[in-house]
């Protein structure tokens, strides 16, 4: 049976925030090291939580000649004390040992269809190549797409006639696994009926790999309308959209009379609409930055403006198609535009039970109005409204809503020109959608050459996560996770022409961001934050991907007890190139109480 050496003591801790006042600390701390193979190659594939048996398993993943799958795993009590470690090995990984799809083999592919918008916005569907390959760095597959041909595809008449009717793209879901696609596309009758006639039909199709339409669901409206927003959400299997009435030129006579109306569908992974009704924004031009399900509860936030709702519908960019006009460019180019634009507001919506629990708007004014720092930070880092992105979203018991996010700056020096992300921030409304509380904390991290710039790890935005008391809620402690360093994988593949005589080499390079914690505290009843303290040691990086906790991500920690206890993994980095080099063998474990902090 392979060891593993114990090793219990301080750590040095950096410094990422100001920590005049060390306000958290961990319960406890421990280092261990690794000597089995795990310490030389591999990943972690999952940590499995055993409350019953107050232990947890490592599970670290290595590949041999022959295309299985082995494991090596390291049990521990909830104290880190090692209690047993052993290898063990099946081809395919599956069930607890593994929370990746199941492996098929370092390279597969399937023939299927995407769809798209030519410039005109005629649904196209694309006859696609889909190539999965093993990445055994992350231990998850990584998908390509190619082209092989292009189709535009026509829609036969409701009334079962011979009569055909041309299609505008809106949105899609691909079912990449099996080669199929769920697609949403407006009924094209032609453009002067279109601009004469109020009702829009669309059609929710699921097509085959062949292309042929295993199944079509009608969705029909009695306005022009334009798509306000579209995602996939995996872990529950369910695709939802959000549409909004539309108007403008040539559409007075039929465009609804209520400019702030709109639609919330919910369809599931057989193209089947689940949900749909109808709610009002206050802010008519919204940029409608995620959606998240808490239980059956819909959550939606963004940031927007109120541009005379009383005469104006939604338009481009906040809107991502207008009725028959083409989109706005591809998902990540409307989003960066989004997010570089100025706005007045921050809009939230809770959806529940097929209504709107509430719709919140609050200006900038007021949210900066309500702002405060940490007790050793010179000055509140305002929010201004522009240049920010919102990519954190809790939910206490209470029902209190905390949306993080971080705004940027552009660096435009040297070779490698992007984003910078800067300060961190926090709404706190209440569980009625009223504003509470804003805090503005400065970034202090300081600047590593490029790793200061874009390029670097700056280049890469925060992750965030909510905390609270489980016997006093109001007490929330706010986890922050910015990436300090960007870790650099690379292969060298050599192919030999011998009738030309040529040879061909190429290097494929994976950029990993290295993220390091930290935690303030929020007292949701006085309204203050504490300034934050640091864990994990100068040169360990956490591990982000431990547990999907069924919020469709992976997450840089997992929970024991029930979820009263949190537990963070970090492991040494020697800051080498390669192999070895790149990897120390000790990993770092940290445990924190929220009830005892």
């Amino acid at each position: 049976m392979t060891k593993l050496k114990l090793i219990v003591g301080a750590l040095i801790l950096g410094s990422f925030l100001s920590q005049d006042v060390v306000a958290q600390k961990l319960a406890q701390e421990n280092v261990v090291e690794l000597t089995g193979k795990s310490k030389r190659k591999g990943y972690l594939g999952n940590v499995v939580v055993d409350d019953v048996k107050q232990q947890f398993d490592m599970v670290f993943v290595t590949k041999d000649a022959k295309k299985k799958v082995k494991y090596e795993v390291y049990q521990f009590d909830y104290d880190f004390k090692l209690i047993n470690n052993f290898e063990d090995e099946q081809r395919k990984p599956k069930g607890k040992r593994s929370k990746n799809k199941t492996y098929k083999g370092d390279f597969w592919q399937i023939t299927g269809v995407t769809a798209s918008s030519n410039l005109t916005g005629k649904l196209v569907l694309k006859k696609t190549q889909y190539t999965h390959q093993w990445n055994w760095w992350n231990g998850r597959y990584e998908t390509t797409k190619k082209l092989l041909s292009k189709e535009k595809p026509k829609e036969m008449a409701s009334d079962g006639g011979d009569k055909k009717r041309k299609l505008y793209y809106t949105s899609h879901r691909d079912l990449s696994d099996k080669g199929e696609l769920l697609v949403c596309a407006l009924i094209n009758t032609g453009i002067k009926t279109m601009y004469s006639a109020g009702t829009r039909e669309y059609q929710i199709m699921h097509i085959g790999s062949d292309l042929n339409v295993i199944k079509k669901t009608k969705m029909m409206f009695d306005h022009p309308q334009a798509l306000m927003y579209s995602a996939v959400l995996e872990d529950r299997d369910e695709w939802v959209m959000v549409f909004a009435n539309y108007g403008g030129a040539g559409f007075k006579k039929i465009a609804s009379p209520d400019r702030t109306q709109l639609t919330f569908v919910r369809i599931d992974g057989a193209g089947n609409v689940i949900e749909r009704f109808n709610f009002n924004t206050k802010c008519n031009e919204w940029a409608i930055f995620d959606l998240a399900y808490v239980g059956e509860d819909v959550y939606i936030y963004g940031a927007g403006n109120i541009n005379k709702p009383e005469k104006n519908y939604t338009k481009p960019p906040f809107c991502i198609s207008a009725d028959a006009s083409p989109g706005v460019g591809t998902p990540e180019q409307r989003l960066a535009q989004l997010e570089n634009m100025k706005y007045g507001y921050l809009q939230v919506a809770k959806l529940s039970g097929g209504k709107a629990e509430f719709v919140s708007a609050t200006s900038i004014e007021d949210i900066n109005a309500k702002g405060t720092k940490p007790a050793s930070q010179k000055k509140l880092r305002e929010f201004d409204g522009k240049k920010f992105i919102l990519n954190g979203f809790n939910v206490s018991s209470t029902g209190d809503l905390f949306i993080s996010g971080q705004d940027f700056k552009y660096d435009n020096m040297g070779d490698v020109k992007g984003r910078v992300y800067q300060d961190l921030m926090m709404f706190h409304f209440d569980n009625a959608g009223n504003f509470k509380k804003y805090y503005g904390v400065s970034n202090t991290a300081k600047k590593k050459g490029l790793l200061g710039g874009a390029g670097g790890a700056k280049s890469y935005p925060s992750e965030f996560a909510i905390f609270e008391n489980p016997e006093n809620p109001k007490e929330v402690f706010w986890n922050v996770f910015l990436v300090q360093d960007i870790d650099v994988d690379c292969e060298t593949d050599v192919s030999n022409n011998y009738i030309a005589g040529t040879t061909t080499t190429t290097k494929t390079c994976v950029y990993m961001p290295l993220y390091q914690g930290k935690m303030g505290k929020i007292d949701a009843a006085a309204e203050t934050v504490s300034d934050f303290s640091t864990f994990g040691g100068e040169d360990f990086y956490l591990y982000i991907d431990l547990e999907d906790d069924g919020k469709g991500k992976d997450l840089p920690y997992f929970s024991i007890n029930g979820g009263k206890q949190i537990v963070y993994c970090a492991r040494k980095r020697k800051g080498g190139l390669k192999g070895s080099e790149r990897w120390g063998n000790e990993i770092w474990f940290g445990k924190f109480d929220p009830l005892n902090n």
